[in-house]
């Protein structure tokens, strides 16, 4: 079991050696359990000869030895197609949900782009709350040039959901837009909180987002941040590991 970082080399390779050494054991299954999946938004090749790294991800773990994969929200469900054995991509859709169904007030979705629709549209199915879309516009160089809000957010809770929080720039302008359209508070929820760089120093420092909420699919340090909240996520990964052994009982199985 083990959670990289985007930038965990080190915690790759630890992964990569554990399930080879694993593998040396006779009637073995290796499952690795990898809430958070190293590489994921490298799903698609941006120009001619760029390199996809969550392929060579999935073909490292395959050649390591492993045997299944169980993950939690990969940033595209494509991933999957990379993998020649089983993958569990459990989705936390009912954990936010569950989350979201708990507050008061007038609540509305966000989709901070046209990516986390699928996601948004998921979550309002399962609570029966609106939502709303912003459209977001790069420059040449990458940066976000402008952003569109298409929905009416006037006096309303706004929650900004997505599935990963890196640097946390198109968040904090999603909240900064909310805000000037009408929005009463503004709290934003993904499923992973990388929040590599400065991003906690944005959080802290903005004043149109009131809440930050992750789950723990990757260690969270609560104390640098007073607006930071975590979504447990040990029973989803839990029953997936209890599916997956279920559906193995034959063989040895090493987690």
């Amino acid at each position: 079991v083990v959670s990289t970082q985007s930038t965990g080399n080190n915690q790759v390779m630890e992964l990569l050696l554990t399930v080879h050494a694993c593998k040396q054991l006779p009637s073995t299954s290796v499952t690795a359990v990898i809430p958070c999946f190293p590489y994921a938004r490298s799903d698609k090749s941006e120009l001619r000869n760029f390199p996809i790294a969550a392929k060579l991800m999935c073909k490292l773990l395959e050649a390591a030895g492993t045997d299944n994969v169980i993950t939690v929200e990969l940033h595209s469900s494509q991933t999957e197609g990379f993998f020649d054995i089983p993958v569990s991509n459990v989705q936390t859709t009912c954990l936010i949900s569950k989350y979201l169904s708990q507050k008061k007030g007038n609540v509305i979705l966000v989709a901070p782009d046209a990516g986390a629709m699928k996601k948004v549209t998921a979550v309002s199915e399962e609570t029966g709350l609106p939502f709303a879309l912003i459209h977001k516009e790069r420059a040449s160089d990458g940066t976000i040039s402008r952003m569109t809000l298409v929905g009416d957010v006037s006096g309303r809770n706004a929650v900004i959901v997505d599935d990963m929080a890196d640097t946390c720039g198109t968040v904090i302008k999603a909240a900064d837009l909310l805000i000037e359209m009408g929005a009463r508070d503004v709290e934003a929820v993904m499923t992973h909180g990388i929040l590599s760089g400065s991003a906690v120093e944005k959080i802290n420092n903005s004043s149109s987002i009131s809440r930050f909420t992750v789950t723990n699919t990757l260690p969270q340090c609560l104390d640098r941040c007073p607006k930071l909240g975590v979504i447990d996520v040990s029973e989803l990964i839990s029953a997936a590991i209890q599916k997956c052994c279920s559906d193995h009982p034959s063989s040895d199985k090493t987690l």
